[in-house]
């Protein structure tokens, strides 16, 4: 099933998807971390800390006897988050500390051993030195090993001797198992996630009111659009807005206004012409009824053929005028509240339909709030509409009952019903399934039409299907009564 969403669901969605690419972005820039030059922009605020880290240790190691350098360790260790051993440049252990070292970093100090130690071994101490200071750090590195995971920084550390007074090179190795959770090799992350929660939460109170901003009028004009789809032309929408969406709802306005004027004109000019042709009509059904009187016997046949096409043009007109008369209603129709199963037997009275075939399910007190004429009319459409397409393969249904304060009228017949594609036209005026029915079949296309505009104006609404037995079923719902 595809998912649709809105646009205020998709510009939030875009936006969380470019938090989550931020954040993306944010753990590659950890990860590359290990793999850029140690004086490298990407390598943050590590070597900040490792030269303190080197400085403090450089001259406590001096000044502290070696059977007491795991303790040393230890506690620079817990304050860094890491855990410390002290190498010499060839990869031993210079103090007994129970952490294995990867050959990865035996062979990276190794590599390291002539650069940074070449000019020191064996050096007086103080020679070639001001104020302490020691360059070797400046060219840390960093890695990572694998089986078990594992960060790894090393650093060079002069050790001054106190027997002969010279400065001996080692390896100040820095080890975790979370990089994220190390003082050392990463900064703190927990202020970090802080300040991205709030920028997040000041980012989404920024977004809320433009996206707002844009998703309101669309959703205005959406159900404009729906209102106007069903006919109601009488919606508007705010067009006060000066940029692209104020200028769509000046359009839908328009829209809207040139559409009534055409169905109201449309209106009136079926009506104009249904009663212009009335008078000729009736004019010519008296001329033929008295033509019927003083031609041969043998031109009756003639005769017959023309009364037929007069009848039906005539039954067109009729058609014409009811639909006319249903939606010229005014908006002021009595609408009270009126006892269903008596309008049903009313039309089928009027109507001279057979009961054997209709099955009614209606209680007797059952009362919906409707104009008794037009539901009457609207309901002798239906019932001839299925009797015409139906009637032969079984009884009409005609059921009703309540929901939710409305009445639910169902009228059901088990014919050939109707394709699914031309379920939302058949209410249209005129639209008659050519050539599934043809025109001795079925009349002018404008039974449902009628039948939509009499229950509209009753303020109702009116919706078809197919039954999944098979047949054709409509269902009028109306406020109960």
């Amino acid at each position: 099933m595809k998912i649709r969403l809105s646009i205020f669901s998709k510009i939030l969605l875009w936006f969380f998807l470019n938090m989550v690419l931020l954040a993306f972005i944010s753990v590659i820039f950890f990860q590359i971390q290990f793999h850029v030059p140690p004086d490298s922009l990407l390598a943050g605020s590590t070597p900040q800390k490792a030269g303190s880290l080197h400085r403090l240790l450089r001259h406590e190691l001096a000044s502290t006897p070696k059977h007491q350098w795991n303790k040393l360790l230890d506690r620079y260790g817990q304050e860094f988050k890491v855990d410390l051993l002290l190498l010499s440049p060839s990869g031993h252990k210079l103090t007994d500390r129970d952490i294995p070292v990867p050959k990865k970093v035996r062979e990276k100090i190794q590599s390291l051993k002539q650069f940074h130690f070449g000019k020191h071994h064996g050096r007086p101490a103080g020679s070639g030195q001001k104020n302490g200071s020691h360059r070797g750090v400046s060219r840390f590195f960093r890695l990572q090993t694998q089986n078990p995971t594992r960060y790894w920084l090393g650093m060079p550390i002069p050790i001054i001797t106190h027997q002969d007074n010279t400065i001996k090179p080692a390896i100040l190795l820095a080890v975790t198992d979370s990089c994220l959770g190390s003082g050392l090799l990463y900064p703190d992350l927990l202020p970090l996630v802080g300040i991205a929660l709030g920028i997040m939460a000041l980012s989404g109170l920024w977004w809320l009111p433009m996206v707002n901003h844009l998703t309101r009028p669309i959703k205005s004009m959406t159900r404009a659009t729906e209102e106007i789809a069903r006919g109601h032309f009488d919606i508007r929408v705010n067009e006060r807005r000066k940029d692209e969406i104020g200028r769509l709802g000046h359009s839908i306005n328009t829209m809207s206004e040139r559409l009534d004027d055409f169905i109201q004109g449309r209106k009136r000019f079926l009506g104009d012409v249904a009663h212009e042709l009335c008078s000729p009509l009736a004019r010519l059904k008296m001329g033929l009824g008295v033509l019927e009187h003083k031609i041969d016997p043998q031109q009756h046949a003639y005769l017959t053929d023309v009364a037929e096409e007069a009848e039906n043009i005539s039954e067109l007109v009729n058609e014409i005028l009811s639909f006319s008369k249903a939606e010229m209603t005014p908006d002021n129709i009595n609408i009270g509240k009126v006892n269903l199963q008596t309008i049903v037997n009313k039309v089928l009275e009027r109507e001279k339909i057979n009961n054997t075939k209709i099955t009614m399910r209606i209680d007797d007190n059952f009362t919906v709030r409707a104009n008794s004429e037009l539901l009457a009319r609207a309901l002798a459409n239906l019932l001839r509409n299925s009797l015409r397409y139906g009637g032969d393969c079984g009884p009409v249904e005609i059921s009703a009952q309540k929901r939710n304060n409305m009445a639910l009228i169902k009228i059901a017949d088990c014919g050939p019903g109707v394709p699914e594609k031309y379920l939302d036209r058949i209410f249209d005026p005129f639209f008659r399934l050519e050539p599934d029915r043809s025109r001795n079949s079925g009349g002018a296309g404008l039974g449902l039409a009628i039948v939509k505009t009499c229950i509209e104006a009753c303020q109702g609404k009116v919706k078809a299907g197919n039954r999944e037995a098979g047949g054709f079923v409509v269902v009028i719902e109306l406020p109960s009564g």
